[in-house]
């Protein structure tokens, strides 16, 4: 049987003329030109060349794109050029009529005070590092609100609906305090046109009936709702003006009463107008 491997061999070193039976010496050792034929072939000329194509694919396909994508969408949403301040205080003295004003720096029992009943709402300031709660109890001693329940630094204005009568509430607080029980019957109209920014709880009021627009912006996050009900002052509702979900914008003609309120409550920022 033939042995095409030795033939070749025999055959390309004769064609090479390589050797002629004379032994070659390389670097001082015996060389035969037949061992060429086993070298391994060099490859790393093949892989740079391929890596330089690959990388001008990948320029290219980079190119493309850069100039190609298409820009996304900006955000749509309600603009508002205001200054956030906070919960709603009515800018009257803490002497004014239908104030009661209340201060302190920790712990306090049995705290009098009197609900006229009809329109009332609380204001709460606390520089607390802990626990900031008041508890409102009747005559009696029984408890029938909790008005606020807070850590840390607190600024916050809720409603406030008890009949008439005497009333007393507990406060615990570890920092200077300042409270105030107002009775939003007394307090004098404000002045239209009305904006206001804030987040959270605010009683706004007393507006008069001529002012009839209701313009509200709000942004929050899913599962966060903004609400604005419009209220007179023997503490009746009319339900609600705005009930929204999320942000959005919504302006609305009411039908009030005179003087009217409006509650607002949100879990996020909103911005009211009225004119």
């Amino acid at each position: 049987m033939p042995n095409r491997v030795r033939d070749s061999l025999k055959r390309r070193s004769l064609e090479a003329q390589d050797f002629d039976g004379v032994l070659v010496m390389r670097d001082g050792r015996p060389y035969d030109p037949a061992w060429d034929l086993w070298r391994p072939t060099r490859r790393w000329p093949g892989v740079l060349a391929a890596a330089v194509v690959t990388m001008l694919l990948l320029g290219v396909v980079a190119f493309h794109f850069e100039h190609h994508v298409t820009p996304p969408s900006e955000f749509s949403g309600p603009i508002v050029h205001a200054k956030f301040r906070g919960p709603y205080f009515p800018p009257v003295a803490d002497n004014a009529p239908g104030i009661q004003t209340f201060s302190g720096k920790t712990n306090e029992a049995r705290i009098p005070f009197v609900s006229p009943g009809g329109m009332a709402s609380w204001t709460f300031q606390c520089q607390c590092r802990a626990n900031f709660a008041i508890t409102v109890r009747n005559t009696a001693g029984a408890i029938v609100d909790i008005p606020i329940n807070a850590v840390g630094r607190t600024k916050l204005v809720t409603t406030a609906a008890y009949f008439p009568g005497h009333f007393t509430f507990d406060v615990i607080a570890d920092g200077k305090w300042k409270i105030q029980f107002v009775d939003q019957s007394k307090l004098p109209l404000v002045a239209t046109p009305f904006s206001y920014l804030s987040s959270g709880t605010s009683v706004l009021g007393p507006f008069p009936a001529s002012a009839t627009t209701l313009k509200v912006d709000y942004i929050g996050q899913i599962g966060n709702y903004t609400t604005v009900q419009v209220q007179d002052k023997k503490n009746s509702l009319s339900g609600y003006a705005v009930f929204a979900s999320q942000s959005g914008s919504k302006t609305v003609t009411l039908t009030p009463p005179n003087p009217y309120y409006l509650i607002v409550k949100s879990g996020g920022l909103w911005y009211v107008h009225v004119s």
